[in-house]
């Protein structure tokens, strides 16, 4: 409630009316990023508005434990959290290579580049969803990025979607200690993510998730492919209705809408919503007469 508040007093302050600033700032703080205007926050041409809407995306991006941790003094857990610290060098990363490659082949000016690909990289990277560029023209290395940040997104515990900078990090670290066991077959390595000790049965359900993860985005893509959907749309567009990002690329970008893809197709990428959304495990349980008793 209080990041709300804050950004709508702020979005205010540089021009936006009341009731479009309360309804982005829910959309912000949500990572929902439906936009009061068909054009997205593209509609305001406002840089300061830009700015605004970056700054709470990355803050809803993180685990809300950990903001409140900060707010009430406790700021070193953020400050040492090594997922949180992946989180914003990898989309510092991310924003660099996509301002260098649209600066190169789309926009003349080092500052257009810079505007429209920091604010498309966070908003994918926190599955929010908003766009103040059309994204759908951008060269193949800024769109492939794109894509990276759709099936990435943000922390655990905040309300973004995709597989989650923590198995990220944690499919890292178990890559990173089992190249080490090759090399030292008879070694007992233990793995931590900051202070924390990480079981091997959490290491195995976090790798089984990204594998099913990436299993339910194949059968989508292909589904879609089948309909005669090409396969950029339907990839980007399978990885971000699983990923609950909302605009992908090609017929589906961020100026664009599902509405040209089959019936079937939508009813595919509903299915996929909804896994996303209860991030897959949930679903399939449910379908599972066993669980029920439980």
């Amino acid at each position: 409630v209080g990041l709300t508040v804050l950004e709508s007093i702020a979005l205010v302050v540089f021009g936006m009316n009341l009731f479009d600033a309360v309804t982005t700032s829910f959309a912000t703080i949500a990572t929902g990023g439906f936009s009061p205007k068909n054009a997205s926050i593209a509609y305001y041409h406002s840089v300061p508005i830009e700015l605004i809407v970056i700054v709470f995306m990355v803050l809803s991006g993180i685990h809300f434990g950990l903001l409140f941790g900060t707010i009430t003094g406790n700021a070193k857990n953020l400050l040492k959290s090594p997922v949180v610290r992946y989180y914003v060098l990898a989309m510092l990363v991310g924003i660099g290579l996509s301002t260098i490659n649209l600066h190169r082949l789309v926009y003349q000016s080092w500052w257009n580049a810079l505007r429209y690909s920091s604010f498309q990289i966070v908003s994918v990277g926190t599955s929010t969803g908003f766009a103040n560029a059309n994204s759908a023209i951008w060269p193949p290395l800024a769109q492939l990025l794109l894509v990276f940040f759709t099936l990435q997104c943000a922390c655990a515990g905040s309300t973004s979607g995709g597989i989650k900078v923590d198995r990220i990090v944690l499919f890292g670290k178990a890559f990173v200690r089992r190249i080490r066991q090759l090399q030292h077959p008879k070694a007992i390595i233990a793995m931590k993510i900051g202070d924390k000790n990480i079981t091997e049965a959490v290491v195995e359900m976090g790798v089984m998730y990204i594998t099913v993860y990436g299993a339910v985005l194949l059968f989508s893509t292909l589904i879609l492919t089948a309909l005669g959907v090409d396969l950029v749309s339907a990839f980007s567009g399978s990885a971000a209705t699983l990923g609950n990002v909302g605009p992908g690329l090609g017929i589906v970008g961020s100026t664009a809408n599902f509405s040209a893809i089959p019936a079937l197709g939508k009813w595919t990428l509903s299915l996929t919503m909804l896994l996303g959304r209860l991030e897959i495990y949930g679903l399939i349980l449910f379908f599972i007469p066993k669980m029920w008793r439980h």
